[in-house]
């Protein structure tokens, strides 16, 4: 019986740490604060003012845009009340202050919604954006939230109204770089890093961002190009060796990784994610309790972060210590139900022990998850076949094809279902389509014998057996 082995593991990208200090500039990054004492003035006293005019209007309008200005307003801003100010005497000027600082008021309402609380933000910020459609930070902030939300289409048209509002508007191409590593457009977001390093050539978080971006690619040079540029440009900053860390790891650099993993510890010691793939660094190099030792910290530092206990299940099944695999597996699954990769490890263990109903359990939730979980159907559909549930197996084994129509594996398997339940056409058909796959595998040769003697083609069988004799003493 062969089953697909391969365990799954998980670093931790932090994709979103500077989406995140983006989101500070959401309280008014561009307008002055009112420093006053004075209290924001109402729309009776602008027109009072407007009204008992003593230097004329021109005059009047000039000294009410700068008191808007200091002090901001109390009411919001309807037809109504710009035709009144009209009336009253308020120029184009002052009625676009007023604007502004209702928008201002917009953005403090935003702010009171739940974190989480997405409808509510982005309502406010229609009503922003609406009243003064060329104000590039409504459009700004309303990317966020979009952003927050997973609408990573809309976050995108708003940060790109953003920039052609302002084209200098270097947090909105740092921002949207990020959203375009989120939809995994990894050009667009190296072009977005590119335009933000043009207005700002020093700033070791859009080095940081490109050479993410340039790791989730595969372009691991360039990326720890940008890696070592941010270290050089901020030395302090922990996340900046992280970065680079995560890309020794890719490049198989472990010694490095561990090194940098530990550089950002020293800077920052309370951080579970430099912990997490330090340990996946020693877990690699085959430190199985370093790596526990590191993944006990982190679950120290948040007990309720699944890819811990994920990762740390790992490390135990790798030391073969698979009880203890399981219980961390099923602690991530109750943390992260949806997660596929938790029921697949933990499949795979029940499978090599033999429990298959559990096994069958644990592959069937995966591919509720993640229907697309090739190696998931694969697993179970070996299952099936040791069983003999010959129908189960062919399912199974069809839907891997159906994903991944190169696996010779899977022609294999499912060519000897076909065989076992006496189908010897169509399981000729598969082995003959496994060989083809890969030509030196020797048990498709063997098993294709098999159904030539079924068949009474004793001459093609003894040739197909020679072969797989052949290749299976190759070393």
């Amino acid at each position: 019986m062969n089953v697909s082995i391969l365990l799954y593991k998980k670093t931790h990208l932090l994709q979103s740490l500077f989406l995140i200090v983006a989101i500070g500039l959401i309280a008014l990054p561009h307008y002055a604060q009112n420093t006053e004492a004075e209290k924001p003035l109402s729309l009776e006293e602008i027109l009072t003012s407007l009204r008992a005019s003593k230097t004329g209007l021109p005059t009047t309008n000039r000294i009410l845009v700068q008191k808007v200005e200091t002090r901001g307003v109390n009411f919001t801003f309807g037809s109504e009340i710009e035709k009144d100010l009209t009336l009253g005497g308020a120029n184009a000027d002052l009625i676009a202050k007023i604007k502004f600082k209702v928008v201002e008021i917009y953005f403090e309402d935003a702010l009171k919604c739940g974190k989480e609380d997405y409808d509510c933000q982005i309502s406010i910020y229609n009503k922003a954006v609406k009243l003064v459609p060329d104000d590039s930070v409504a459009y700004y902030n309303r990317a966020i939230v979009y952003d927050e939300k997973g609408d990573y289409e809309q976050a995108v048209k708003d940060y790109t109204k953003a920039i052609t509002l302002d084209p200098k508007y270097f947090s909105a191409y740092y921002n949207r770089g990020i959203t375009y590593r989120k939809k995994s457009d990894y050009d667009r977001s190296i072009a977005d890093y590119n335009q933000a390093l043009k207005l700002q050539p020093t700033d070791a978080s859009a080095f940081y961002g490109r050479a993410l971006s340039y790791r989730l690619k595969g372009n691991l040079e360039s990326a720890l190009k940008d890696s070592i540029r941010a270290i050089e440009l901020n030395p302090k900053d922990a996340d900046n060796y992280y970065g680079r860390g995560n890309v020794y790891y890719d490049k198989k650099e472990y010694d490095r990784a561990i090194k940098d993993f530990s550089k950002a510890i020293e800077i920052n010691p309370n951080d579970n994610s430099y912990y997490v793939n330090r340990g996946l660094a020693f877990n690699d190099k085959g430190d199985y309790d370093l790596a526990i030792k590191d993944y006990d910290k982190a679950i120290e530092i948040n007990p309720q972060e699944a890819d811990s206990y994920f990762n740390r299940g790992l490390a135990f099944d790798n030391k073969k210590d698979y009880e203890k695999a399981i219980k961390d597996y099923s602690r991530s699954i109750e943390l992260n139900p949806k997660d596929a990769f938790g029921y697949y490890n933990r499949g795979l263990i029940y499978q090599n022990k033999k429990d298959y109903e559990e096994a069958i359990l644990d592959y069937t939730n995966a591919v509720k998850i993640d229907s697309k979980y090739a190696n998931a159907y694969y697993n179970r559909g070996s299952i099936y076949l040791e069983i003999e549930d010959y129908v189960q197996a062919i399912k199974d084994f069809d839907k891997v094809i159906e994903l991944e129509p190169q696996n010779s594996a899977a022609h294999n398997e499912r060519g000897l279902a076909y065989f076992r339940s006496n189908q010897f056409q169509p399981a000729l058909k598969d082995f003959t389509k496994a060989i083809n796959l890969d030509p030196k595998d020797a048990i498709a040769y063997g098993n294709r014998a098999l159904v030539y003697d079924e068949l009474g083609e004793t001459q093609k069988a003894e040739i197909d057996r020679k072969k797989s004799e052949a290749l299976s003493k190759k070393p």
